[in-house]
């Protein structure tokens, strides 16, 4: 029996890329672009329909409710072909993409993709992939909506420090020039006005130094 990571390791977005570019009709389907940070893509539209590759950069990947109001469920960089899930239809309709930062990636044409994974034998492989990725994902945006509002946003900004961070030889944690207290509340499913009082007190506590972009995260063990 396989573990998770045991699975992630055989299906990166690299081997993924190197198996469709296999076929000699890829530069057909396939094609590199550059995503303005803030674009929206509807993850899940019947005619605009694409799979995604990072390269470099970050999604953010968001869920709208009812009334419009959108929040970030996860921050997704170039370890997961994005989309993918709906090639058996999947993906909730009112899920969103939207570029935290600029984004390089590759954008497929999913009935190349299904087609070349089918011939190759490996559709299943990448869709029990993407499908335990979308499990860990929710599973975690289920566990933080259990915590309090101050722990969830400690949470948040640990989270986004480990995955988006710069380690430096301090031990500090450089994020992204993108990250705001907008951002980290959209993450935290809190409001903007709460999360400043949390961000403010992280700063008098010597753990969050958003004094001047980009933030850097002093003590992250703290959080």
């Amino acid at each position: 029996m396989h573990s998770d990571e045991e699975i992630f390791k055989e299906t990166t977005t690299k081997s993924l890329l190197q198996l469709l570019k296999k076929d000699y009709n890829f530069h057909d389907y396939c094609y590199q672009e550059i995503i303005p940070r803030g674009k929206e893509i509807q993850m899940n539209h019947a005619k605009g329909f694409k799979i995604y590759l990072v390269e470099s950069g970050y999604f953010s990947y968001c869920l709208q409710n009812e009334y419009g109001d959108s929040g970030i469920i996860s921050f997704v960089g170039s370890e997961i072909a994005i989309n993918l899930i709906p090639l058996i239809k999947e993906e909730p309709e009112e899920s969103v993409l939207r570029s935290l930062t600029e984004v390089h990636c590759w954008v497929l044409d999913p009935e190349f993709v299904e087609r070349v994974l089918d011939e190759s034998g490996q559709k299943a492989n990448y869709l029990l992939s993407n499908l335990l990725y979308t499990r860990k994902v929710y599973f975690k945006a289920s566990k933080r909506n259990f915590m309090k509002k101050e722990r969830r946003i400690r949470a948040c900004l640990k989270e986004i420090g480990l995955y988006m961070g710069r380690v430096t030889k301090d031990k500090e944690y450089i994020l992204p020039d993108e990250i705001t207290n907008s951002i980290l509340a959209q993450y935290a499913n809190t409001t903007r006005e709460y999360t400043n009082i949390i961000v403010l007190k992280l700063r008098k506590e010597g753990i969050l130094d958003d004094s001047y972009k980009p933030w850097v995260i002093k003590k992250i063990d703290m959080l």
